[in-house]
């Protein structure tokens, strides 16, 4: 739920929507029998599409498509120009009986095809950390040792990224008082790395940052659906080898600044901080 809450007021609609929202998401605001209506022709164009498949011949896939995608069944009409996920951002309180969670968000990247791409996110986000993938070890990254010292809670960070924009999301679970000690320390470890840290940090959140995006480009479907979101939106096919090399051209510095500019953030929670 407080994810969702979060989604909601960083994008408003749209990104990281569930397919079955939570009550609390304000989904009557923005759906209508007549909008769906309206937005159905200009959304089934012809430009709006992308085949994109593996292992196939290109003759039987051209043979398919003419059959089941015949051009007179697609809208004559213009797409509408797309522009970019506009973020908000926000702040929300919900009283709920089951448990304590927090979400810190933050305007992020797009994926790797789209034209918003920023591989220093990525690279930020194992730099924070939390959750440590290391048995009987709290891991490297600065938020793991935060979560060493308040075992009632549980940290994790994620750049969550979409066609044209992207949320770094920072989640606490379990205990109040955890969750309120632990939320401070956080927020020193963002200035830690604006003020910057030690060259073997960099380099290993830098190095799992870019295990991460080749692990996840490995996988057939996740390409397939990369390439098909890049070709709709820029023309552009998912390359796994040029994401890693972007990722491996980060410099601290780049990181050093994205910091900057969330601890910015951070002193104004009216209006920026989720």
């Amino acid at each position: 739920m407080a994810n969702s809450s979060a989604y909601s007021l960083a994008f408003h609609r749209g990104l990281g929507v569930p397919i079955y929202p939570a009550s609390s998401l304000a989904v009557n605001k923005y759906l209508s029998a007549k909008s769906i209506g309206a937005y159905a022709p200009n959304a089934y164009s012809k430009s709006n599409f992308a085949v994109v498949a593996n292992g196939v011949v290109s003759g039987e896939l051209s043979k398919w498509m003419n059959e089941f995608f015949p051009s007179n069944n697609w809208s004559d009409n213009q797409p509408t120009q797309p522009q970019q996920t506009k973020y908000y951002g926000g702040e929300e309180r919900i009283a709920h009986g089951a448990g304590n969670a927090m979400v810190l968000a933050f305007s992020g990247s797009s994926s790797a095809t789209g034209p918003y791409y920023k591989p220093e996110i990525s690279v930020l986000a194992t730099l924070l950390g939390g959750k440590s993938t290391i048995k009987w070890s709290p891991g490297f990254s600065l938020l793991s040792k935060v979560a060493a010292k308040h075992p009632g809670v549980n940290i994790t960070t994620k750049s969550d990224i979409f066609s044209d924009a992207g949320l770094l999301k920072i989640t606490l679970t379990g205990t109040a008082k955890d969750i309120r000690d632990a939320s401070s320390e956080i927020i020193n470890s963002i200035k830690t790395i604006a003020n910057g840290v030690s060259k073997e940090e960099f380099q290993k959140a830098k190095a799992l940052a870019k295990f991460k995006e080749l692990e996840f480009g490995q996988n057939v479907s996740n390409g397939l659906e990369y390439t098909g979101a890049g070709l709709v939106s820029g023309g552009k096919a998912y390359q796994i080898d040029e994401v890693a090399k972007k990722v491996d051209a980060v410099t601290e510095e780049q990181v050093k600044t994205v910091s900057r500019l969330l601890c910015y953030i951070l002193k104004f929670p009216s209006t920026n901080h989720l």
